[in-house]
């Protein structure tokens, strides 16, 4: 049985549209809504995009909704203190009587830290990091009290009242990584998301077998981790072909998402060349994006659903995120405005084709 669940940036600032949109979702029977834990615009949209901050609105929309499960994609380290963050979750998790979740990832784009002033460390020391974090949070809210003296912290006697109602579940992204992070998830998630910048399905069969390696190493059965795997969606009113159809929308493009991803993608694609020789080619091409950097499906209804069985389903994933116009698009005010077609859409058309909730 498949799940779905909806990504929201929050892009634009506008609350009444978020909480329509989160009420939306919750009526059309997705199982999660995650919120963008971004600090400035991501991938072209401008530094000064209008976000919320996630922990903030999650209450709100829990006292706007009925059943729908709430949290971030991802919530990365350093942003927060862990103390402090833990009881911003248990605070959340306690007014929507019990649906918060929480997606944890290794790190964010440099200006996220950089417009906020704080560092933006090596890859490895930002997985030490998150460990830490995610090590004390699970202490604080199964603990009376919290000891802890880490590379990054050092806690004595820190508490955490009133705890989560419930054991709360931890998601960790998986994207490029293939040394320490399947490790990571094998000890320490709850479920996998699949990043959408792991584009290629070859690469991601070769994650997922790498995170079910680590958990029998570890003597954990890779069946008791939950999956899913983001992905944008741009709905035609006609047939098209996908892969035409997908360079159509980078030819369209606002000017700046081809300027920042210029100067981004071949700083990125010497180091995946370098990990994934055979996935990713060694010369960027902004034309093929979409193919290599972001899953993204786009046609109508039949062929969005064509191509979540193949990317989704056929993978063994459990549940599709669905980021309406997907990474690059999503932030521009014409995409931003039509979210609520796309959700309704989706619900109405994709849904029954794929089966599931």
């Amino acid at each position: 049985m498949t799940d779905y669940s909806l990504y929201l940036s929050t892009a634009g600032g506008d609350w009444g549209q978020t909480r329509s949109l989160a009420q939306a979702a919750d009526r059309l029977g997705y199982r999660a809504l995650w919120l963008m834990d971004n600090t400035a615009g991501w991938a072209g949209a401008p530094h000064e995009t209008p976000l919320f901050d996630p922990w903030s609105a999650i209450p709100a929309l829990a006292e706007a909704t009925e059943q729908i499960a709430l949290g971030t994609l991802a919530t990365p380290p350093g942003r927060r203190h862990p103390s402090i963050l833990a009881r911003q979750i248990a605070t959340a998790d306690q007014i929507s009587a019990g649906r918060v979740e929480l997606t944890m990832g290794a790190g964010d784009e440099p200006q996220m830290y950089e417009l906020m002033g704080q560092p933006l460390l090596p890859p490895g020391r930002r997985i030490t990091q998150m460990v830490e974090e995610l090590s004390i949070m699970r202490s604080l809210w199964t603990n009376d009290r919290t000891d802890f003296d880490g590379a990054f912290y050092r806690l004595e006697g820190a508490i955490c009242e009133p705890k989560p109602t419930r054991e709360l579940p931890v998601w960790i992204p998986l994207a490029w990584g293939n040394r320490r992070m399947p490790r990571v998830i094998a000890e320490l998630a709850d479920g996998i998301s699949v990043a959408p910048h792991l584009a290629p399905t070859s690469m991601v069969k070769v994650q997922l077998e790498n995170v079910a390696a680590a958990c029998r190493l570890i003597g954990r059965d890779p069946a008791t981790l939950r999956t899913n795997r983001l992905a944008g969606v741009t709905f035609t009113d006609v047939e098209v072909d996908p892969v035409e159809a997908k360079r159509h929308l980078l030819a369209s493009a606002h000017p700046r998402t081809r300027e920042v991803m210029d100067e981004a993608g071949q700083y990125w694609r010497d180091i995946l060349h370098r990990q994934w020789p055979e996935h990713i080619p060694a010369a960027y091409e902004f034309e093929d994006f979409y193919e290599t950097s972001e899953f993204h499906c786009v046609g109508t209804a039949a062929q969005v659903a064509d191509q979540l069985r193949a990317g989704v389903v056929d993978l063994g994933i459990d549940e599709v995120v669905v980021w309406p116009h997907g990474m690059l698009r999503s932030w521009e005010p014409a995409n931003v405005a039509a979210q609520a077609e796309v959700i309704e859409r989706f619900a109405a058309e994709v849904m029954p084709l794929l089966g599931g909730s």
